[in-house]
Formats: structure tokens, sequence, C-alpha cells
């Protein structure tokens, strides 16, 4: 993290959101609203993101620091999602990369899920903040299989969840403390959908990928592996500076 001195304050920069940020939802607004804006600034600009079913912003509950005007991205968990279209920007290929988010869930669907990439039952991958069908839940991917699965937060909380991928290795971090290592080294290549909060098309079998609760400052950086061992959490927003 570096710093912009601006007058007498000093503002907190991030090194890699001009080059590496490929998304950064910071979940700001109105309540009710169904603008979802990117923040992220890497070649090309923001994406558009689409707000599918009844996912909105919500001042209902306060996010993760205590603020209860700034907003967050609300899911009921039945055919709510965001989606953003094909972007080359989202092909992490064999290199690092860092998803993360805040999450809170009311309740935990059979694989509830942050988001996919590319269809995770193909060549794509999907972030499970549930997965192994293990109803006391599991954060972890879906790649041509279950891989770096470990406990998940607890339910009506704030979590913070990370998803780094170093040198092939996967670590999946609930609250800046990583699971054991596991080997991830597919070439994600397949950006023909882009889903948050559920799987593409959502569930068609009930609410079994659809994420039900808030999601907030979610971020997804390419060819970074941010955290490379246990870390404090963010304790403020993510800056867009």
């Amino acid at each position: 993290m570096s710093w912009l001195i601006t007058g007498t304050q000093r503002v907190a920069q991030d090194p890699y959101l001009y080059t590496n940020t490929v998304l950064l939802l910071k979940g700001d607004g109105a309540n009710g609203s169904t603008t979802i804006l990117d923040s992220s600034k890497v070649a090309g600009g923001p994406k558009t993101v689409t707000a599918v079913g009844n996912a909105q912003i919500s001042t209902a509950i306060a996010d993760p620091f205590g603020n209860s005007t700034r907003g967050v991205i609300a899911f009921d968990g039945t055919g709510d999602r965001l989606t953003t279209p094909s972007d080359s920007a989202f092909a992490f290929g064999t290199a690092d990369f860092t998803v993360e988010a805040w999450i809170r869930e009311s309740s935990r669907g059979q694989y509830a899920s942050l988001l996919e990439i590319g269809p995770h039952l193909g060549s794509g991958i999907i972030f499970l903040t549930n997965g192994g069908n293990n109803v006391n839940g599991n954060i972890g991917v879906y790649a041509n299989g279950f891989i770096g699965l470990q406990a998940a937060g607890p339910l009506n909380s704030w979590n913070h969840v990370a998803y780094v991928r170093a040198s092939g290795q996967l670590v999946c971090y609930v609250n800046g403390v990583g699971g054991a290592p596991a080997s991830l080294t597919n070439n994600f290549t397949n950006t023909t959908t882009i889903t948050i909060g559920s799987k593409d098309g959502g569930s068609p079998v009930g609410p079994v990928y659809d994420l039900s609760g808030y999601i907030d400052d979610l971020r997804i950086t390419k060819g970074v592996a941010r955290y490379t061992s246990n870390f404090t959490p963010p304790t403020a927003p993510f800056p867009d500076i």
C-alpha cells in the first residue's frame, strides 16, 4: 500500500489499481439502486455491471466497517446475480490472481457462490462461499473438482474471504487466516460468462448456487497474489485511487 498526500491528509493508494485490478465493486450508492459501479481503472475502462432479479444496493445494514449509509450489494438468494460482459481481462491464464470480498451470508445454499468466470463445469472456475456439499459452510473453488476447501466464517456476520493463487498453489483465506495450500495449475482462458452471486444463468434446480446475503468491496486482481501469508483483513474500504 502506498500513500497520496493531499493537503494535510494522507490517503491510501492501491499500487495495483491501474495495472492489475480488473474489477472493483465497492457497493456504494442509494438504497434500492440497481446501478452497480465498477471502480477499476485498468486499460479499457470500468466494466458494465447488470443487476438481475432483485440484486441491488442496500443501506439496511452497515458495511463491514460500521458505515450504515455507504451501501452494500444485497442478494435475496433466489435468482439474484450480477453479470458483466465477456472480457479477456478476466482470463487469468496460469498466472497468479487474487479474488477477494467481504461477504455476509444469511443462509447457505449447497454451492453458494461469490463469482464464476466461464462455465465452471467446463473450462471455467467458480469461487464458492459454500462447497463440497457441507451444510456448515466451506469456501473454496471448483475447477474440474473442489479445491482448497476450508471452513467458512459464521452466518450473519461480515467475513473477509480471499482466494489467492501464487505459483500454481491456491490458498483460501477467511478473515486473514489461510487454509492448506492446494495445487491449481489450470490455464483459465474461458471468459464467456462472468457472474457474481451465482453461476451463469442462475441455478436451474433451485437456489443452490445463489448467494443469500450481502457482498461488499469485491476486488479481482489479475497477475498478483496480494496475500502470501496470514494477514489482518482490511480496516477500511478498498481505495479507488
